[in-house]
């Protein structure tokens, strides 16, 4: 009999986060016999995804360290067998569960890091130099750690590491008509937003558009009504909103750095303004069409069998 322990992170309200926490337990129920998910009486304890409204446009550090908290609780009054599994959904954040396994060691633990606190402009930059090497110290209790792309790994320098992607988000996807011609879902802030090349684009374009939004659907179909979908970031180890605009027939143009060349074919790539300004006008003159994929597609579709078989050897 084969039991795994899976460790979700809190799921925050549109963030894959939220469904972190049920796809990745089907997924395990198909290969293993038991899936234990710890921190579930946590969720239950706060209430629905739209009573939890208090994390803005981030996750929760309070929802997260408590939930973390539980789960070490739960974890503790287990017993563990040479046969169990556990897979923890983010070394990183907020990164205290896996302190535990120093004192309930456990032979096949994975877990799977989507940024670590190396990240320049991250939510932990005021301590990186800190946190970092316990990072690296946590990482020595995993057989593997699971990663978005080649830009990571060789970021982090771990030998443990193992580039997976990230799995297709389980959503309802839009072919809309469009309505914008340039869109941005990037969190507003230093790391995701370079404000020099968004100041350019919108002397020579017109306002960016931004919403917010409260589902899933609202999102999906806001990415699916733009003609370009823009980013700006300094720093990504993957970017979601890539794969998503992909799968909701919207151009993405990114920096020709960080993760997005494993992502984006250099039709979609700019290296400096006045590239992306001449790749913004061929997308807005029908010159540049949307991607049918991602350059690493197999890595999304084979998600979770990859891991599986990468888990279970």
């Amino acid at each position: 009999m084969t039991r795994i322990i899976f460790v979700p992170q809190f799921p925050s309200k549109l963030r894959y986060q939220e469904f972190f926490f049920t796809e990745f337990k089907k997924q395990f129920e198909k290969h293993f016999d038991e899936v234990i998910v710890l921190g579930e009486s946590y969720v239950s304890m706060i209430g629905s995804m739209e009573a939890r409204s208090d994390i803005g446009l981030f996750s929760s550090l309070s929802h997260s360290i408590n939930m973390e908290s539980n789960q070490i609780n739960e974890y503790m009054n287990l017993n563990i067998t040479k046969d169990d599994f556990l897979f923890l959904s983010d070394l990183s954040y907020p990164g205290f569960f896996s302190n535990i396994l120093y004192h309930k060691p456990i032979k096949n633990a994975f877990g799977y890091l989507h940024a670590s606190s190396k990240n320049k402009y991250d939510i932990f930059a005021s301590v990186r130099y800190s946190k970092f090497p316990c990072e690296t110290a946590h990482s020595k209790l995993f057989k593997k750690v699971f990663i978005g792309s080649e830009y990571h790994k060789n970021k982090l320098g771990w030998k443990n590491t193992k580039v997976i992607g990230l799995p297709t988000p389980p959503f309802k996807t839009f072919k809309s008509e469009k309505k914008y011609d340039i869109i941005s879902v990037c969190r507003p802030n230093k790391q995701k937003i370079t404000k020099s090349i968004e100041d350019c684009v919108e002397r020579d374009f017109g306002k960016i558009v931004r919403k917010e939004f409260n589902y899933w659907e609202q999102y999906y179909k806001f990415l699916s009504e733009g003609n370009v979908l823009l980013i700006t970031s300094k720093e990504d180890t993957f970017n979601y909103t890539v794969l998503e605009s992909v799968m909701n027939g919207t151009v993405v143009l990114a920096p020709n750095r960080c993760a997005f060349p494993e992502l984006l074919e250099k039709d979609y790539l700019y290296s400096n303004y006045d590239e992306l300004r001449t790749k913004i006008w061929q997308v807005l003159n029908g010159q540049l069409l949307p991607p049918e994929k991602l350059k690493n597609q197999n890595l999304v579709d084979n998600f979770y069998e990859n891991l599986i078989n990468e888990m279970k050897g």
